[in-house]
């Protein structure tokens, strides 16, 4: 038989009270009679053992895990953060099953979570990525407003549709038409393209880049940026203490974009190695890519042709401009607590 339903604290309380004033067992039970008899009884008869009406907990059945075997687990954790599972259990020689460690776990409040994606560092990239900490950890908000940050991102078709949620049971989904479409798979039609914005509020257009068809692979050459630069840079950065960034990417450090800008008399802020997480255009194109489903959420169902690429192409174009330039000033103003992450790890990974 299942066990009943516990009495609460407060009407445990209640019980006792009624006791220690004069009732009898069957006249409470008159007041409470959805409460047995036997229970009235036993209540008031193992009330100098609770506290607070609450009961003392309940011995149940010995635990597998000893403490030693806890403590072993916790330090094995710690000590290797990546453990496997398998790893866990011959720690304490599989006397437990799996399942077992994870209540555990829970209760210490332990979960393993999916590692980030970063680039990969050398110490020699960490020492360079920390000095250039140290060289700008003076910078202001204000400092950093001169900034614009600039950037190349390629849109494929189906590549940023973020993973929708809905309160509908998975089981339901489909009949409440709550099921998400699968990710396209195979070659779509992309478009790589170009933006720079600034926290003073300044931005360029979504600018689609074009291969060199001269080049061996047609592909995006330092000649393409430099002809890029000379047309937008000049309208874009008119103020003589604004500084220019772009990373170390091989056409960015061609030695034609390293004329033209120094021709331009444009101050270009020195970039460590392998730092996205510097760059705060890398949140925009997340951002912008969602926002490009949102906008022509059938662009996922067109066909793999050039007339979808031209939709692709003005949706993104259209997304950027409608990217609100508040949250890009509150990017620029992030880069001193970016700095200081770089300082706190040395140089090595940090959490943007």
């Amino acid at each position: 038989m299942a066990r009943s339903k516990e009495l609460t604290p407060a009407i445990r309380e209640r019980i006792c009270e009624l006791y220690a004033i004069g009732w009898g067992y069957k006249r409470i039970h008159t007041r409470y009679p959805y409460i047995p008899l036997s229970t009235i009884r036993y209540t008031i008869k193992k009330e100098s053992e609770r506290r607070e009406g609450v009961s003392k907990p309940r011995s149940g059945r010995p635990k597998k895990l000893s403490e030693a075997d806890k403590d072993r687990i916790l330090n094995a954790i710690h000590g290797d953060p990546k453990i496997t599972a398998e790893d866990l259990l011959s720690e304490v020689n599989h006397k437990v099953k799996y399942r077992s460690i994870q209540r555990l776990l829970n209760a210490e409040n332990l979960r393993k979570w999916r590692c980030s994606w970063r680039p990969f560092l050398k110490e020699e990239h960490a020492l360079k990525r920390l000095q250039w900490a140290f060289r700008y950890r003076h910078f202001i908000p204000e400092d950093w407003a001169r900034v614009f940050w600039s950037d190349e991102c390629t849109v494929e078709r189906g590549i940023g549709v973020r993973r929708e949620w809905t309160f509908v049971r998975p089981k339901d989904q489909p009949r409440e038409g709550q099921c998400q479409g699968l990710p396209i798979r195979g070659k779509q039609v992309k478009q790589m393209f170009w933006a720079a914005f600034s926290g003073a509020t300044r931005r360029t257009g979504l600018i689609p880049l074009f291969g060199n068809p001269e080049a061996e692979r047609t592909g995006i050459t330092g000649l393409v940026i430099e002809d890029l630069y000379r047309r937008i840079l000049p309208t874009l950065i008119v103020n003589q203490d604004s500084i220019f960034q772009h990373d170390n990417a091989p056409t960015h450090t061609a030695y034609v974009v390293r004329e033209a800008l120094a021709e331009m008399q444009i101050e270009v802020m020195e970039w460590p190695p392998h730092s996205p997480d510097l760059n705060p255009i890398e949140n925009l194109w997340a951002l912008l890519k969602a926002k490009i489903y949102k906008l022509r959420p059938d662009l996922l169902h067109m066909p793999n042709n050039d007339t979808t690429k031209e939709i692709l192409v003005a949706t993104a174009q259209q997304a950027w401009d409608e990217l609100e330039l508040p949250h890009m000033q509150h990017l620029s103003k992030t880069m001193p607590h970016r700095v200081e992450a770089i300082i706190e790890s040395q140089g090595w990974y940090t959490p943007y």
